[in-house]
Order: C-alpha cells, then sequence, then structure tokens
C-alpha cells in the first residue's frame, strides 16, 4: 500500500510540476518588439495606443518564427519613427488625420512587417489596417481574437482536480480490494 501511495504521489507532483513545458516562448527580439508596440504614441497630450488585438496576433505570430536581433532593431526603429510621426502631427488622434497622413503611417506599418517579408494594407472592405503574410494570408487585422490563456495558468486547476480525482479513485479500488482479502 506503501508503494502504491509513493507511485501516485510523484504521479501527481510530475505532472503538475512539468505543466510549463507546454507553454510556447518568445525570444528577446521578439519581447523586445511587443514592448516597444506597447509604448504609446503621446498626440497633443492624449495617450494612443496600438490596439491590443493587433499586439496579441502579433504575438501568437512571433510564436511560429524565430526573429533575428537584427530584424527586431530594424522594427523597433520604424516602430520609432511612426511614433514620432505621429507625435510631430499636432493632432490628438489618428481620425484627426489627413488621407496622407494616414498612407504615411500606413507606410511605416508596411517597412516594418516587410523586415519579415510581409506587407501592410488597408482592406478595401473598411478603414482597418491589415498586415498580410508573403502567401496573401491575414496576419493581423482589427478583429482579431484577443489570445487566450495558455500554459500552466489555464491548465493548472483541472489538472490538480484531475489528479486528485484519480488519486481518490485509485485508493478507494485499493480499498475495496483490500477488504474483500480481509
Amino acid at each position: 500500500m506503501k508503494k502504491l501511495l509513493t507511485i501516485i504521489s510523484a504521479l501527481i507532483i510530475i505532472s503538475v510540476s512539468s505543466i510549463s513545458v507546454f507553454a510556447a516562448g518568445l525570444n528577446s527580439s521578439e519581447q523586445s518588439v511587443l514592448s516597444n508596440m506597447r509604448a504609446p504614441a503621446n498626440m497633443k497630450g492624449n495617450s494612443v495606443y496600438v490596439p491590443a488585438s493587433y499586439i496579441n496576433q502579433a504575438e501568437t505570430y512571433f510564436n511560429t518564427i524565430d526573429m533575428t536581433s537584427d530584424q527586431a532593431s530594424r522594427i523597433n526603429g520604424i516602430i520609432g519613427e511612426g511614433r514620432a510621426f505621429l507625435e510631430g502631427t499636432g493632432k490628438a488622434s489618428i481620425n484627426e488625420l489627413s488621407a496622407a497622413q494616414k498612407q504615411k503611417l500606413l507606410n511605416y506599418a508596411s517597412a516594418a512587417a516587410g523586415v519579415l517579408k510581409m506587407s501592410a494594407a488597408v482592406g478595401s472592405d473598411t478603414n482597418e489596417a491589415k498586415i498580410i503574410s508573403k502567401s496573401g494570408d491575414t496576419v493581423m487585422d482589427e478583429s482579431g481574437n484577443i489570445i487566450k490563456a495558455t500554459g500552466a495558468e489555464a491548465y493548472i486547476i483541472p489538472l490538480v482536480l484531475i489528479s486528485v480525482l484519480i488519486g481518490v479513485f485509485v485508493l478507494s479500488s485499493v480499498g475495496l480490494i483490500k477488504g474483500k482479502r480481509l
């Protein structure tokens, strides 16, 4: 009985402690681009942010590639130029930009996407910017979903509950079997 309890305890400890292996990771270059995307542009006293849906879709995409430090440096430089451009327009929001200013902003987005062999465009049916892969698939757009919780945080409670239930089942089965032998 002690051996069985030891084995069950060891299995539960191993399963709970190895959950983080399943979490995807970003390298430092990808993290720096995401951090830069999260920084606001200060337009006439207003903080203007890249929409969370774009940032989350970028993070999802970055999990499928391995960005180099050179690529990150170039992308961060372009993001900085775009932020400086927005701050220098004298406008309070992106909605106040002229068509030429919006096109220039799209050019910055296209240049940043171009570093990863992608492009930026405005949808023909909307005024939303899209990042398009070289195969023509939309990688990022305004309607994108926010990243759902993954990794240890999302699965720890169900895993612990299932482990406890399995342990109780096994212990009760052993107790029944042992009870019949007496």
